[in-house]
């Protein structure tokens, strides 16, 4: 067998693995709903959610009793299961699909195997990202400033690796290069990021540090989060700290919302600094 036969082979047996991982995780769930008699939430991997009672499981799907009738979910379509709180309204509501990010810079919370998104920000800057399994996701984005050379674009690619520690704290490691217009020499940023997560709040806390030409940049420090205040809308704040010197720092602020669709979320916010206030404008579909 050769190098490139084998390389093939453990490619599709962790991605085998993966996904005989995710579908025991979403039986396990279906099982301990029906021995405890609660509902659950099915989030299917077209964005469209239920909530219901499960009333029937075997080997490659569930039954649950919705208020619309009894629908059997095959496990390979879900996206994610959850047990429903009727204390916790939450639970019931459909997923973020921009839950892995703030306005810009990445949380704790990683993608779900097998989804990923489309993010574009003021027309001419565009981002995919995609997730290769629940706890790696990879990256890319370009602009399409009109006037500049395809050389001359702004281009990027990074890989994101992350867990969860329990059902409230997320971690997440992310590499990212930057390429800049005609600048010749890349910027390589490394962050680490922790997310706090607790029925509508999200907390975030991430630093991290920038390396070009040989030479690295002071450490920065992102505090951000999000708070839904209803099933379609949350607030939004992101903030990034640059030290400028010695005990000092300059500070990157931002405040504004989320729209929150089954599969896509429109982001409009203000990042400030100092006395200029700048307008943030940001489309995510997801796929």
């Amino acid at each position: 067998m050769t190098y490139k036969h084998s390389f093939l082979t453990f490619f599709l047996l962790c991605f085998s693995l993966s996904v005989f991982a995710q579908t025991s995780e979403f039986k396990a769930t279906f099982i301990k709903a029906q021995q405890e008699d609660k509902q659950v939430t099915v989030t299917l991997s077209n964005g469209t959610t239920y909530v219901g009672k499960v009333v029937s499981i075997d080997e490659e799907s569930a039954g649950v009793q919705t208020k619309d009738g009894v629908f059997n979910f095959r496990y390979d379509r879900i996206q994610n299961v959850r047990i429903y709180n009727p204390n916790d309204k939450t639970t019931g509501w459909r997923d973020n699909p921009a839950k892995n990010k703030l306005f810009i810079t990445q949380t704790g919370k990683m993608l779900d195997q097998g989804s990923g998104y489309y993010q574009n920000t003021y027309i001419f800057f565009s981002n995919f990202s995609y997730g290769i399994t629940n706890g790696i996701s990879i990256d890319a984005g370009f602009s399409m400033i009109p006037g500049l050379e395809i050389a001359n674009q702004m281009f990027t690619a990074g890989a994101k690796i992350g867990t969860s520690l329990n059902s409230t704290f997320y971690i997440a490691a992310n590499l990212k290069y930057y390429k800049f217009f005609d600048i010749e020499e890349g910027v390589t940023s490394i962050f680490g990021s922790i997310t706090y997560s607790k029925s509508r709040l999200d907390l975030t806390a991430a630093s991290g540090i920038g390396l070009a030409a040989g030479s690295s940049s002071d450490v920065l420090l992102i505090l951000g989060g999000q708070y839904r205040i209803s099933e379609r809308f949350a607030f939004i704040s992101e903030n990034i700290f640059f030290p400028t010197g010695e005990s000092e720092s300059t500070a990157l602020v931002s405040f504004g919302g989320r729209v929150i669709g089954s599969k896509s979320a429109f982001d409009l916010g203000f990042f400030g600094i100092e006395e200029t206030l700048v307008p943030f404008v940001s489309y995510t579909l997801k796929f």
